[in-house]
């Protein structure tokens, strides 16, 4: 009888969530993990269990909720939505606050720059079209439609809203270093680049870096200089591995993931990209490899300062 109070007690508080199974937390787990490996909020999660606070425990059994599209599905849901820009209203501000991507608005409003002007009426949300009802057999392989182009501006938020998450001081400095190198997956190879829009294998090693607060110097060459030298065969992740490719001095830079692999803004694949060490083209340019993290950070900015020094 107690177990029934309960249960309808939880329907009335929490009307549009639906427990579709129970998770058992284990060793390393934390909220955004589990968020993000059941495709459910954080709030819904904790609303769900009645978490005051993000902090787990290793046993601890989480009710997953699973939203019921029949209860919250709005009656509207076939009508277009509009916003009607204002001053000071950008492609970004508008797609963030409708949750859709910047070339998605612009294609639903056949845009072809970034200009606004004040007054203008946008599509935010088009119309739904009726779904032919198709069911699909257990076991049964769909086929996958060819994806869309890499919006960057998509990218670069979804790291904004990691940065700022306050889950992340839940996940060790190596956790958090290969999440946002992995983050970075498939932005496009620039060599000297700088930016999102294009970037080269120093560059993309310095930025995950940074993120984490440690703060390397702009060339393979130079971050060559950094860290402690590490055998291959005692390698762990975040270290850095360098190469001989176009120069006889180290030229190419990644950071190594764990079983041999290793993710780096490739010239071959003109795009941030995992590759293994032990392909060819790899094992024969391989030429040693720095660990970075664990060093303070003192010792760091001394060396590069150093650096600087014999330089100029």
């Amino acid at each position: 009888m107690g177990k029934i109070f309960i249960f309808l007690i939880s329907l009335m508080i929490f009307p549009c969530l639906v427990f579709a199974q129970t998770y058992t937390v284990k060793k390393g787990d934390n909220i955004w993990q589990i968020s993000k490996k059941f495709n459910v909020s954080i709030s819904d999660i904790k609303k769900a269990n009645n978490l005051k606070n993000n902090k787990l425990q290793v046993g601890m059994k989480l009710e997953i909720p699973q939203k019921n599209e029949k209860i919250t599905k709005q009656s509207k849901s076939n009508e277009a939505e509009y916003h009607i820009v204002k001053k000071g209203d950008t492609l970004f501000r508008i797609a963030k606050k409708y949750n859709i991507s910047v070339e998605e608005l612009k294609n639903l409003n056949g845009l072809n720059s970034n200009k606004l002007s004040k007054g203008q009426k946008l599509i935010v949300k088009a119309p739904e079209k009726p779904k032919e009802n198709i069911s699909i057999r257990e076991n049964e392989k769909v086929p996958v439609l060819a994806s869309a182009k890499l919006d960057i501006d998509e990218k670069a938020e979804e790291i904004e809203e990691i940065k700022a998450s306050e889950d992340l001081s839940q996940m060790s400095l190596t956790e958090r270093l290969l999440l946002f190198a992995k983050k970075m997956l498939h932005l496009p190879y620039r060599f000297g680049g700088n930016s999102f829009n294009g970037l080269d294998c120093s560059f993309f090693v310095k930025k995950v870096y940074s993120m984490v607060g440690i703060e390397l110097p702009r060339s393979a060459r130079e971050q060559f200089t950094m860290g402690i030298p590490v055998k291959k065969d005692e390698l762990q992740p975040g270290d850095l591995v360098f190469f001989r490719t176009y120069a006889k001095f180290p030229s190419h830079v990644g950071i190594y993931l764990g079983d041999n692999l290793f993710i780096h803004a490739s010239t071959r694949s003109k795009k941030v990209t995992i590759d293994s060490l032990e392909a060819p083209y790899y094992l024969s340019r391989f030429i040693g490899a720095k660990r970075i993290l664990g060093i303070d950070k003192e010792t760091i900015e001394k060396a590069i300062e150093e650096l600087k020094n014999n330089q100029s």
